[in-house]
């Protein structure tokens, strides 16, 4: 990490992003508290503890209080709610779906009223729409790394069967019912059944989720039934998982401990795996695909945001500052994420090249970069996550239908996306 860090130096004086601000309004004589809430690991939240202090060094009026801790699968609702209540934090880290949410409320803090340097000068045009694709044009959601699925593979088990690591859908339920028929070992996990639907929807469908201009999904046809029906069987038949079965509730220990023999899950999982106690030989590759045609061949990637909430001015100009800093050490940030970063001066340094080329994860993410969509983001767009991961969980129950729960999750999407 020490090479890479030396990257933020450089970064900060060519991108315009000193310790402290340039444009002087938080160094006054008012004290400020922000508050952050997250759901970072601990080796993320202790990185994100020592850049609050730092920034806190520079900004001696200003307090920075970090809160970890929050549950991921209850963590967008609990701030919902606290937000809603005017008793939430001023930060928190998220998607940027997550942030259309409050999208023409005022609660979202706009970045750009409170900086001096153009965002666009430091990240690529992609990046930007999707910081400013709200209804009002402004930065609400500041992208602090860059990751995506990938394929995580014992295999050791994939040898012991005599089968590839799959590369196509059809390659991934015949070698992972063959797996599971001889050895008992789920072949296949998903850490977000969210993303994989979508991964799914996209392959199929000529890269389209949603019709923005009728304002429907167009997920609601034979092609989507299929695959839901293909999964269900798997989960049905046991060679597909829907949820981990290991104590520790994730994929990675159940791969580490041999109980399922892949998984797709974020790169940013790599630091979790070790198969050493059962002797097993990881390999991590691409997301399997339809086919090498265009949009059949499709990845995922996503990008976790700085999403602020406005408090006073004061506040507000606090979290701009403080966010500011933040991008100014993202080449460590991106490190012990285990992540790319969203920001041309840290992707270009050499130490962050070496270091995501040492890296089994960020180079299958890599090569599928390419052709990779970033999940859209519109009115309703929460919603649909929600029901997709339904819709993907619902074959755990015995008496599930495939065609009935598809309607209804298409039904429920296009209600919150004609929503007025």
């Amino acid at each position: 990490m020490k090479k890479l860090a030396k990257l933020l130096v450089a970064f900060a004086m060519t991108a315009g992003l000193a310790a402290c601000s340039g444009n002087g309004t938080t160094t006054g004589d008012e004290a400020t508290t922000i508050t952050i809430w997250h759901t970072f690991t601990e080796d993320q939240e202790d990185l994100l503890e020592k850049i609050a202090d730092d920034f806190e060094s520079e900004h001696e009026n200003i307090t920075v209080e970090v809160h970890g801790g929050y549950d991921a699968s209850t963590y967008e609702s609990v701030v919902t709610d606290a937000i809603t209540n005017e008793v939430g934090p001023n930060l928190v880290f998220n998607f940027a779906t997550f942030a259309k949410n409050f999208d023409g409320t005022g609660k979202l803090l706009s970045f750009d009223d409170y900086w001096d340097f153009d965002y666009a000068d430091i990240t690529s045009a992609g990046i930007v729409d999707e910081a400013t694709n709200f209804s009002d044009g402004k930065i609400h959601a500041v992208p602090i790394y860059t990751a995506g699925p990938v394929l995580f593979v014992n295999k050791a088990i994939y040898d012991e069967v005599g089968v590839d690591i799959p590369t196509t859908w059809d390659e991934v339920k015949e070698t992972s019912k063959k797996i599971y028929e001889e050895t008992g070992v789920v072949g296949l996990s998903i850490d977000s059944l969210t993303d994989f639907a979508q991964l799914l929807i996209y392959q199929s469908h000529q890269g389209q989720i949603v019709d923005l201009e009728k304002n429907e999904v167009v997920f609601n046809d034979d092609k989507t039934l299929e695959w839901v029906k293909w999964w269900a069987e798997g989960v049905q038949e046991g060679y597909f998982q829907v949820a981990a079965q290991g104590a520790d509730g994730y994929n990675s220990g159940d791969l580490n401990s041999g109980l399922i023999a892949s998984y797709i899950g974020s790169s940013a999982g790599m630091p979790y795996l070790d198969l050493s106690d059962i002797n097993g030989n990881l390999q991590v590759v691409r997301v399997p695909k339809m086919s090498d045609k265009e949009y059949e061949n499709a990845g995922l990637i996503w990008n976790r945001a700085a999403i602020g909430f406005n408090g006073t001015e004061a506040q507000n100009q606090a979290v701009a500052d403080f966010v500011e800093y933040f991008i100014s050490r993202n080449a460590e940030w991106v490190e012990v994420v285990n992540a790319n970063s969203p920001y041309t001066e840290v992707l270009e340094d050499e130490s962050y090249q070496e270091f995501v080329n040492s890296d089994k994860a960020l180079k299958a993410l890599g090569e599928q970069v390419p052709v990779s969509f970033v999940a859209p983001v519109f009115t309703g767009s929460t919603e649909m996550r929600n029901q997709l991961e339904e819709l993907f969980k619902g074959p755990a129950d015995p008496s599930f239908d495939a065609a009935t729960a598809l309607q209804n999750a298409a039904e429920r999407t296009n209600a919150a996306m004609q929503a007025e």
